[in-house]
């Protein structure tokens, strides 16, 4: 019996398999191959004419990366328009009665997959560019022009696979083929998984394409902060930068070529190790910059801030991550707060210094509640009463001539008094804030800190 049924099988005439099916479905798969080519001849111009600009930026080149996307993305969104109406075809010719057979499944999966390369290859391209323009990315350190071979063979390649993958389909479309059954459930399968695969694809890359991420940070860093000052020293391989995270392991994180390399510094061995570090340097490049996890607990920081100062170093640089606006969109340049740090306290010293009358003191208490010297000032989440105060107070002293001793400049300076239980996180609020009203030098209270 089973003989017999094979010798049936084998003794069914074939039949062609549709030419009209087999050219709607390249057309659908050509689309995106030429989009794809089409993105990576924009980019290539992009890049000709940045070569030419001097003050392209970020922006600059994100806008045009994501111009040089649209025909991609475009096209995928018509060849998944072309896609439904192969599908369509394909159900009409289950259900109707036809002379010719339906495209067998490779040719939708091959054709499918073979039109994604040259976009495929043109995204590569675009994620380099992130990658370079990343900041702490491993690739980054020659920039644009360390990567500009691999960019160039990526598009290079986009652009040539274009017309092949056109030419596998126009042939496949065109081969006499045969087929001995003429309604192939696979063969709608098969279109229907590329046709979800080209929608999938133009949904995410926008996402993926979204811009340059931070990289091999492992704190997170107090993010939208106003006021804070840029300063390229912070990524240079001759700064120290220490970095504490939310379980209070201290890192010397130090930038040597393109790797980053870190180790965990015993807090008791921080003055020798920082005092080793600046022992040659000029006094103004005596300063630590220091990253933070914004859930890291303040004790945890002032004991840093403790061992930093006992190297003889009365600055720390903050490092945080800027306000997004129109002028810088991805935050890549380091910004930070520079604040001062108190010689320790000699306690061999019996002669008491008298106090500042102009001592301004920000205090913030573990409920949240702000101080300036004795009073009320509303809480962190909400400085503006503290703002408003200091900014009341330094016009009075700059109506009146109240210098800083020693100097021209109207005297400004604050100290910060915050709670040990406080969340770094908010620890920086209140420096934003201050900042934000003019306070010039900020200072850091360590000793003597129990609220």
């Amino acid at each position: 019996m089973n003989a017999s049924i094979s010798n049936t099988q084998d003794n069914k005439p074939r039949l062609k398999v549709s030419i009209i099916a087999r050219l709607i479905g390249a057309l659908a798969y050509t689309i995106p191959a030429i989009g794809g080519a089409l993105s990576s001849i924009l980019l290539m111009k992009m890049f000709q004419a940045l070569r030419t600009s001097e003050s392209a930026g970020i922006s600059a080149v994100m806008a045009g990366m994501k111009e040089a996307s649209l025909p991609a993305i475009v096209s995928l969104y018509l060849a998944a328009l072309f896609g439904f109406v192969v599908i369509v075809v394909l159900v009409v010719r289950i259900i109707v009665q036809t002379k010719t057979a339906s495209p067998p499944i490779w040719f939708f999966v091959i054709g499918g997959i073979l039109c994604l390369l040259p976009a495929g290859l043109f995204w590569k391209a675009e994620l380099l560019v992130l990658e370079v323009l990343s900041p702490g990315s491993s690739i980054g350190a020659g920039g644009i022009g360390g990567v500009a071979a691999d960019l160039s063979r990526l598009l290079m390649l986009s652009v040539i696979a274009a017309p092949i993958v056109f030419i596998v389909l126009v042939v496949a479309s065109v081969l006499p083929l045969s087929s001995r059954s003429k309604k192939k459930w696979s063969s709608l399968i098969g279109a229907t998984a590329i046709e979800i695969l080209l929608i999938a694809v133009a949904i995410a890359i926008p996402f993926l394409i979204d811009g340059p991420k931070r990289k091999n940070e492992i704190v997170n860093l107090p993010a939208n902060v106003e006021y804070a000052d840029s300063d390229a020293d912070i990524g240079k391989e001759s700064s120290m930068i220490l970095t504490l995270t939310s379980d209070n392991k201290l890192y010397d994180r130090q930038k040597q070529g393109a790797e980053r390399t870190g180790s965990i510094i015993n807090k008791e061995e921080l003055p020798e190790k920082l005092a080793e570090f600046f022992e040659t340097k000029t006094p103004d490049k005596r300063i630590v910059y220091f990253k933070a996890d914004i859930d890291t607990s303040y004790e945890n920081v002032l004991q840093v801030f403790d061992g930093i100062r006992k190297a003889d170093v009365d600055k720390a640089g903050l490092v945080v991550i800027g306000k997004k606006d129109e002028s810088d969109q991805y935050q890549i340049d380091p910004l930070m707060f520079e604040v001062k740090l108190p010689a320790p306290l000699d306690e061999t010293d019996n002669d008491p210094v008298k106090p500042n009358p102009l001592m301004l003191v920000a205090t913030l208490e573990k409920d949240g509640k702000l101080r300036l010297n004795n009073d009320e000032m509303g809480t962190v989440t909400d400085p503006k009463k503290l703002v408003d105060k200091l900014r009341e107070i330094f016009k009075l002293r700059e109506n009146n001539g109240v210098f800083a001793e020693g100097t021209n400049e109207i005297e400004k300076t604050i100290f910060l008094r915050v709670s040990k239980s406080t969340k770094y996180g908010d620890f920086i609020k209140l420096v934003e804030a201050v900042k934000g009203a003019g306070s010039q030098p900020v200072g850091i209270q360590i000793d003597d800190v129990n609220l």
